[in-house]
């Protein structure tokens, strides 16, 4: 259980510099990882045997915040938000794993489910530091795509 409160500190911190120092992709991700992080730690508080069977309440979870990430990806003006999303997408995966296939070992679901949480937590980092270092060189960063120019 201790690793899972390391993982909130992380997450927290992560989430916190994304909020103070990111563009509208960083902050918008570091809120939706936490929001997910926050929403699952209430849902599977009161499981007793975790990742036994197919847990829905964090399957639910993980898809909306893999739906907020698509949308991020796609009208974000930066790469790494693409990274987060695939990544997401294998740790949610780990559920249709597992409504497949029921026999799959509980500790093999768990961490197919979540490993892939502190690489997302880290290009979130990366993403905020790289955002901030384009702000203190150009003075300014694009955070959307521009949609209404027309390609000619």
């Amino acid at each position: 259980m201790d690793r899972v409160w390391v993982f909130y500190a992380i997450q927290l911190t992560a989430s916190g510099y994304a909020l103070l120092r990111g563009g509208a992709p960083e902050r918008l991700t570091g809120l939706a990882l936490l929001l997910a992080a926050l929403s699952t730690s209430v849902i599977q508080r009161d499981i007793p045997v975790l990742f036994a069977g197919m847990e829905v309440g964090v399957m639910i979870v993980d898809l909306i915040l893999l739906v907020v990430m698509i949308v991020i990806t796609l009208h974000a003006d930066r790469f790494w938000p693409a990274w987060v999303t695939a990544l997401h997408a294998l740790g949610t995966g780990a559920h249709l794993a597992k409504a497949i296939s029921p026999d799959v070992i509980r500790l093999v679901y768990a961490v197919l489910s979540a490993v892939w949480s502190y690489p997302i937590v880290l290009l979130l980092v990366i993403g905020t530091v790289r955002h901030s270092r384009r702000i203190q060189a150009k003075g300014w960063d694009l955070d959307w795509s521009r949609q209404d120019q027309t390609i000619r």
